[in-house]
């Protein structure tokens, strides 16, 4: 019986984790479900280590890596998170998976796969590698961008975009102070180089910096347009595809 600790503080994405943990077959047993950084240290403070630990990054009350810090944990962990950005190589090499929400049925069954395999090993998961290799990665955001102007050349600092968005086989930024500059980079290399905590690519055509976004309005359950300062030429929209991501980025 794998023996197995849920810490997820969106309760849809609790209640649907542990439905699916149940339909993947035998041998899991979900000891309980924990929402916070707090509780989960709790918990560990009053109980015996759980076999297997699916851990949320983003928790209310901050990030989970913060668990680590205030209490040992000698257990297997596969981390669910909503945001492909952080250091996903790290959690290769240091858990046993992450899992991208809406977390897939036929993923998390290969993650417990996975988890037997290397817990016939002994294999444990080196957590202060992976918040270090975390660390790291969030040193090394852009801070600024060197842009030509006719002869000569000037910075921008990130903090000051609103926005990065694709015309015409070209990638520009716009300031805060609605000034366009042309980029070298492609908005798939911006997205490896931008925080993800400022910084999300609402389409194909755009990346937006959180404090530029003015207005949100709802067109439909799939539809979100936004109105942003300064305000864009063209509609700012959603993709379909990205909606989800999109809300639980704002509520991060």
């Amino acid at each position: 019986m794998i023996r197995t600790l849920i810490v997820e503080d969106e309760q849809p994405a609790a209640a649907r984790l542990e439905k699916l943990l149940k339909e993947v077959g035998s041998g899991v047993q979900v000891l309980d479900v924990i929402d916070s950084v707090e509780r989960a240290v709790n918990w560990f403070e009053t109980n015996d280590p759980p076999d297997l630990l699916l851990l949320d990054i983003q928790l209310a009350d901050g990030l989970s890596f913060n668990i680590f810090k205030r209490v040992k944990v000698d257990s297997f962990v596969i981390f669910t998170t909503a945001y492909d950005e952080y250091a996903i190589k790290a959690f290769e090499l240091n858990s046993i998976d992450y899992l991208l929400k809406p977390v897939d049925k036929a993923k998390l069954q290969k993650s417990i796969q996975k988890y037997r395999k290397l817990a016939d090993r002994n294999q444990q998961v080196n957590i202060e590698t992976l918040m270090e290799t975390l660390e790291r990665r969030k040193a090394n955001f852009k801070k600024r961008f060197a842009v030509n102007i006719g002869s000569k050349i000037i910075s921008v600092e990130t903090r000051s975009v609103a926005y990065f968005y694709a015309l015409e086989g070209n990638t520009f930024l716009c300031t805060r102070d609605n000034h366009h500059y042309p980029l070298d980079f492609s908005l798939e290399h911006l997205e490896q180089l931008l925080d993800p905590e400022l910084f999300f690519r609402i389409n194909r055509q755009v990346i937006i910096q959180y404090t530029s976004i003015e207005k949100i309005h709802i067109l439909s359950r799939s539809r979100i347009k936004l109105e942003t300062n300064p305000p864009a030429s063209e509609d700012m929209l959603v993709s379909t595809a990205r909606t989800h991501q999109f809300r639980l980025w704002l509520d991060r």
